[in-house]
């Protein structure tokens, strides 16, 4: 208990602090999404900090209730990280806007699918595995597209973005990760109840340490453009044999 309400501490001193930084320079402007997300965490840190130590009956609640929010709103930093790897003036933003919507009406999917199995889960904790184990993995790839999209295509991405995509795919996938093994096997809880919030505190030093010196993404080279622009043909026209195939 100890331990927990440390790292709890920990990860609330280092959350004010990525605020601080994003109001620093007015970063906050640049990275308007990701600075809802950072605002989120410090508020719903603060409430489970204050319900641990005042009101430990009713923290087991609010902790589901707050990470079960928390999951909707990670698409907040995906978000984020696409739109400054490939800003609105690119050639590759439109199609993959639509691959975005794609992949999020994949995911309604499957979260529909997961309540719809409700009685298979014993109680609110292995359903709320359940649903982060879906979110995580989708938002998890999301991220690994983009760079890997990007990578691909030569695109740079400066400290800022690199920081918060790398730190926060590491922590969706080990997230995952130790929430399917907490779904599988009760004696890996212990485990869970602090290799899960250790990695969250190591996500938010990272991203102090992307924040610390502004380096936007640079812009896209006309080159890069050009190939972007070719790219982006090739992928309408994947999607409209895509579309005319699920229409047969």
């Amino acid at each position: 208990m100890l331990l927990s309400g440390a790292i709890c501490v920990v990860a609330e001193a280092l959350g004010l602090a990525t605020l601080v930084l994003l109001l620093r320079k007015s970063l906050w402007r640049t990275y308007a999404f990701f600075f809802v997300y950072a605002l989120w965490l410090l508020s719903g840190n603060s409430v489970l900090l204050i319900t641990s130590f005042y009101f430990p009956g009713h923290h087991p609640s609010w902790y589901w209730n707050i990470d079960s929010i928390d999951v909707v709103l990670r698409f907040l930093v995906v978000w984020e990280v696409f739109r400054q790897t490939f800003p609105k003036g690119s050639g590759l933003n439109k199609s993959l806007s639509k691959g975005l919507s794609i992949g999020a009406f994949g995911l309604l999917v499957v979260a529909c699918a997961t309540f719809w199995g409700y009685q298979t889960y014993t109680g609110l904790r292995s359903l709320h595995l359940a649903l982060d184990r879906s979110f995580g993995f989708v938002q998890a790839l999301m991220v690994l597209g983009t760079l890997v999209t990007a990578r691909y295509y030569g695109v740079r991405c400066g400290r800022n973005i690199r920081g918060i995509a790398l730190a926060f795919g590491a922590w969706v996938s080990i997230s995952t990760a130790t929430n399917a093994m907490a779904d599988l096997s009760s004696s890996f809880i212990s485990y869970w109840y602090y290799l899960r919030p250790l990695s969250f505190v190591s996500m938010i030093a990272a991203w102090i340490w992307a924040l610390w010196i502004y380096e936007p993404n640079p812009p896209i080279r006309e080159s890069e453009a050009v190939d972007l622009d070719r790219w982006t043909q090739d992928w309408n026209r994947t999607i409209s044999t895509a579309r005319t195939i699920i229409r047969l």
